[in-house]
């Protein structure tokens, strides 16, 4: 292990030395040195060791209060605060560093010294970082927009400065060292991959087709920009191939680039799963299947072990889009054979652990870190709170309940299966489709949801033997969850159930600055606590994503049970889904689908309500309700067509907007009504998504997008 260089007794010493700068000095440049250094260091040791980022980012704290105006702390912050997760800090170190850098240029055109300021290029990078941040982790569109504005004008900037020096090498005979301009490219090339991620992010989130294609062009031009920089670089081309996939419905030229980037890193497992996808929309199941084999068994149970969260949900991922290749391929009950060994058992080698393990890292973890005083004032925070719209139901009627719509049931034998059979909402689970849209269900809510029938949820003796092993041992893993957060200290539990990530990242907060002034007023007060966002928020942060993924799992198995019409199984299976993390749109749209498929037609209305109570613009629910509504009788056609029409053309602008079975039955209504303009329109669109739909939504292969 390499020495450490960081050292608590060293790092006190330094801010006892250093002093506060008098007005026209530059800031303490060992107490800079060092805090550069020590980050420089952290990250050649892989960014993996969690307390000595803690206790780095104390002392950054801290120098920041020793210092003024000073960029570098602000840059090692930004980095440190990142990987703790700490995004509410992070952001605001951002947003200071760019607000003095942007003083600095300007007071620079003016001819008026500004100390410690970073150069464009230091400028861009870091902006670039920030940027990266906020689009995959805060994933806020608006804020991202923002702040990928300001990057390109700083790489405007970067680049004359660029063009400025070469020119001036060339005047004088003399050329810049290739090494530190190759750096120089690789550095605006990440730039303009951070600014195209972004515009991805504000594409999907847009409201309507129009914005959304310019979003999308946007994306592609900075994708571009960034190859002109940097042929090689693996995430330019690993987000262009997804972008031309999803947005462009390009496959071919999808397929180059994902194949290019492939031939430079083919351990890229994102590049993986964007490749399988593509072949899948182009037919090529079996090739598919063997690309998802391949990326999975190249990754050996110590390397799962050493995975960051992301990559190991890319992996869990990437074997789910296998099962759902061989039911394709081989039929369900192949898929459901393969489940056992092929699913469960990587998800217990990605996250299972051992709790003595755990324990023992919490209360070292606990002890070892430094702390700073505690804040006299908590931290304010802002939560959007959309109320429910009251959408007047419409009565199904038990004697309608065996009526079912062809488009609903799924009569394909196994030999037989075709690959729409695993990407339509009623023949697959409904876990591949998130929504943002959830909010606090109220007492008139709870009633809708208590309605539901719970006589669906049987044991797990309806479960084969096989799987019910695996399950034994994932419902172990949970168990060991839940201990973990019993044995965190109160103040811990309080602050991450009071502020949770998930709720600071939906923040609609302003840009606030972080200053010197504005962090030792935080700091009054005598009682020491450990690092905001420390200790247990790693634990937190893996409990909820390891039981989302299981979840998944679980919906995924359900789905497989449903299309072999093994009713008890698939609602053992929900019930399992269900206890990971209680009754949501997911459950209830899956539950939806099994009682259709059961000839429950009521029943499936008042599940798919449910689930639009819960998330209001959850696709795969309102794919299930529209179908119940437009097979009723004919005397109650005209308002269930009038709801179904509201909902659909509402989707197909939002969150629908790539779901082809939307815009069919959108297609089917303005037919009804006679508007043959719009008949073109949404049919039209439905067979451009038809012929480059791959097995599972694109949005599954983006290595960022943690469904909460």
């Amino acid at each position: 292990m390499p020495p450490q260089l960081f050292d608590p007794a060293t790092a006190t010493a330094v801010l006892k030395a250093a002093k506060f700068p008098r007005s026209g000095e530059p800031n303490d440049v060992a107490l800079v040195s060092y805090a550069e250094t020590a980050v420089a260091s952290w990250i050649r040791r892989g960014q993996h060791d969690r307390l000595h980022a803690r206790a780095l980012a104390d002392f950054l704290y801290k120098a920041a209060a020793k210092t003024y105006h000073c960029q570098a702390i602000l840059r090692c912050l930004l980095k440190v605060l990142t990987a703790l997760g700490n995004y509410t800090d992070a952001e605001r170190a951002l947003v200071t560093y760019l607000d003095l850098a942007e003083k600095g240029r300007v007071r620079a055109q003016k001819g008026s010294a500004f100390v410690d300021v970073d150069n464009a290029h230091t400028t861009v990078e870091t902006a670039a970082e920030g940027l990266q941040m906020l689009v995959r982790y805060v994933r806020d569109a608006g804020k991202a927009k923002e702040n990928a504005e300001i990057l390109r004008g700083w790489i405007v900037i970067a680049s004359a400065a660029e063009d400025s020096q070469t020119s001036l090498a060339a005047d004088k005979e003399t050329s810049v060292p290739e090494a530190l301009g190759q750096n120089k490219k690789k550095i605006l090339s990440t730039a303009w991959t951070a600014v195209g991620s972004t515009y991805i992010l504000v594409a999907r989130s847009a409201l309507n087709n129009s914005a959304r294609d310019a979003d999308a062009e946007s994306a592609r031009l900075a994708f571009d920009n960034a190859l002109t920089f940097d042929e090689n670089n693996i995430e330019a081309l690993y987000e262009y191939s997804l972008l031309l996939a999803e947005f462009y419905h390009d496959l071919d030229g999808a397929e180059d680039l994902a194949r290019r980037a492939r031939q430079i890193d083919a351990s890229h497992l994102g590049l993986a799963h964007v490749l399988a996808l593509i072949l899948s929309a182009r037919e090529k199941h079996l090739e598919a299947l063997e690309v998802c084999r391949i990326a999975v068994q190249d990754t050996t149970g110590e390397q799962r072990r050493r995975m960051t969260l992301t990559e190991k949900r890319v992996v869990l991922q990437l074997r789910m889009t296998e099962i759902a290749l061989i039911e394709v391929t081989e039929g369900a009950q192949a898929a459901l054979e393969k489940v056992s060994d092929g699913l469960f058992a990587v998800y217990n080698e990605l996250f299972t652990w051992d709790e003595d393990t755990v324990e023992s890292q919490i209360h070292e973890a606990s002890t070892s870190a430094m702390s700073f005083p505690q804040p006299s004032e908590k931290e304010e925070t802002r939560r959007d709170i959309v109320p429910a719209v009251p959408v007047p139901a419409i009565a199904v009627t038990a004697h309608d309940s065996q009526e079912r719509g062809e488009a609903i049931v799924d009569d394909d034998d196994d030999d037989e299966f075709h690959r729409d059979a695993a990407a339509s909402p009623f023949s697959t689970s409904s876990s591949t489709s998130n929504s943002s849209g959830r909010k606090p269900v109220s007492n008139t809510e709870k009633q809708i949801l208590d309605n539901i029938p719970q006589d669906l949820i049987s044991n797990t003796s309806n479960i084969p033997a096989a799987i019910l092993a695996d399950m034994r041992i994932t419902s172990k893993s949970r168990n060991l969850l839940s201990k973990k957060s019993l044995i965190l200290p109160q103040s811990i539990r309080r602050r991450l159930s009071d502020a949770s990530l998930r709720s600071r990242m939906s923040s609609k907060s302003s840009r606030q600055p972080i200053t010197a002034a504005s962090i030792i007023e935080k700091n009054k007060g005598g009682a020491n606590r450990v690092l905001r966002n420390s200790l247990s928020a790693d634990d937190t942060e893996l409990k909820n994503i390891s039981m989302q993924c299981l979840r998944e799992v679980w919906l995924l198995v359900a789905g497989l049970f449903r299309r072999r019409e093994k009713w008890n199984e698939c609602a053992a299976a929900i019930g399992e889904a269900t206890k990971l993390g209680g009754a949501k749109e997911d459950t209830f749209t899956e539950r939806g689908f099994l009682m259709h498929a059961q000839g429950r037609t009521a029943d499936a209305m008042e599940a798919f309500e449910a689930a639009l109570t819960v998330s209001i613009d959850h696709v795969p629910a309102i794919i299930g309700i529209s179908t119940v509504l437009l097979n009723l009788p004919d005397k109650e056609q005209p308002m269930a067509r009038d709801r179904a029409f509201v909902l659909l053309e509402t989707s197909t602008k939002l969150e629908g907007w790539d779901s082809s079975e939307a815009w069919i039955l959108l297609g089917n209504i303005y037919e009804s009504i006679g508007s043959e303009e719009h008949v073109r329109e949404s049919w039209w669109r439905c067979v451009q998504l038809e012929e480059t739909r791959p097995i599972r939504r694109w949005k599954v292969a983006w290595m960022w997008d943690t469904a909460q």
